[in-house]
């Protein structure tokens, strides 16, 4: 779901493919991807990944994540290999945009339906993936002074702005739904002072940043490589592992949140990265802590009023209802976990 209208149309990308990199462009397909314009280029000399990044990223945001996906590569773990420019660049920049190549790899992505059978070999590689991270050094995200860092009362006041925004638009036909999920979100973050307290003493280590389903190349029944590092940093480790769990497609469609199945998926990720007492224990909390406090989707949908607002506005409504759902379970899921050491 790309936020931005692209800045290329055939003509300028073939040219631009031609100049920078070399490459006689034949065909391009937009893929429904991500939030950047995202394409399959076929030129004469082979298929590639074409990457359009929104404005907000640098060449030196870009840059980090190709010297991330050479330290993968030359570690033996699945990637895209980026694509050098004629001048011997990894990216480059075009109206500005930054730009990259990558191998295009054959294979499937998934959108939050990531097939059941695929989840035992998600879990895998982000445990291998934190593994062979241990050591690189990364900016921290999503740590215990951040955490600490957060107001509740300056996350009302974001809530109270989109709710008198929403009473301007009360004949929207979400007006209900909208209003029943902001209310909610904000009596849940009425009780994260007591959450702040899951960052202290849980393992941070660098990730992915957004290890979820459409980063995920498949192969048939197993993960054929991993995708798209741009927002690598140094996070909570639960916290990528509550939440590529969830958007592989968890309690969509109304279901419960299975939390023996999230169990088997934390002890497969257990087989190749460690979790300590404190993690497993902290996990739910450091999931709502952070999904609580969000309300991308409704921003979306209320006052930028992007072009795909509908279907960010539906991924609002679910992230939600998993809210809801884990806010339920949380001592649950906790004890589950805890059962796994």
């Amino acid at each position: 779901m790309a936020i931005e209208k692209s800045v290329f149309n055939q003509g300028k990308m073939q040219m631009f493919l031609l100049q920078e990199y070399g490459l006689h462009l034949t065909e391009s397909q937009h893929l429904s991807m991500g939030t950047a314009n995202c394409y399959k280029v076929s030129c004469k000399e082979g298929n590639y990944f074409f990457k359009e990044y929104q404005k907000e990223y640098t060449l030196q945001t870009v840059e980090r994540e190709t010297e991330l996906v050479d330290y993968l590569y030359s570690k033996g773990f699945p990637v895209a290999r980026f694509i050098k420019t004629i001048s011997g660049n990894s990216c480059t920049l075009f109206k500005g945009h930054v730009i990259s190549l990558q191998e295009y790899l054959e294979g499937k992505s998934y959108l939050n339906d990531l097939p059941h059978n695929l989840l035992k070999d998600s879990a895998k590689y982000l445990g291998i993936l934190h593994s062979i991270l241990k050591d690189y050094p990364m900016e921290s995200s999503l740590d215990e002074k951040w955490a600490a860092s957060i107001s509740v009362e300056a996350v009302n006041k974001k809530y109270d702005r989109l709710l008198e925004v929403l009473e301007r638009e009360n004949k929207d036909p979400n007006y209900s739904r909208i209003k029943e999920d902001f209310l909610f979100k904000k009596e849940l973050f009425s009780h994260i002072e007591d959450m702040k307290g899951y960052f202290k003493g849980i393992t941070y280590t660098p990730s992915h940043g957004d290890y979820t389903s459409c980063q995920l190349i498949c192969d048939g029944d197993h993960v054929k490589a991993v995708i798209d590092f741009t927002s690598a940093a140094k996070l909570p480790a639960i916290w990528e592992i509550m939440r590529s769990y969830i958007q592989a497609g968890a309690c969509r469609n109304g279901e419960a949140f299975d939390t023996t199945d999230f169990a088997l998926y934390v002890k497969e990720y257990m087989k190749y990265a460690q979790l300590t007492k404190r993690d497993l224990e902290a996990m739910p909390y450091v999931y709502l802590f952070q999904l609580s406090r969000s309300a991308y989707g409704y921003e979306e949908y209320l006052i930028s009023k992007t072009e795909n607002r509908e279907a960010l506005l539906d991924f609002a409504f679910w992230r939600t209802d998993i809210c809801r759902e884990v806010y339920r379970k949380a001592d649950a899921i906790s004890e589950a976990l805890l059962h796994l050491i």
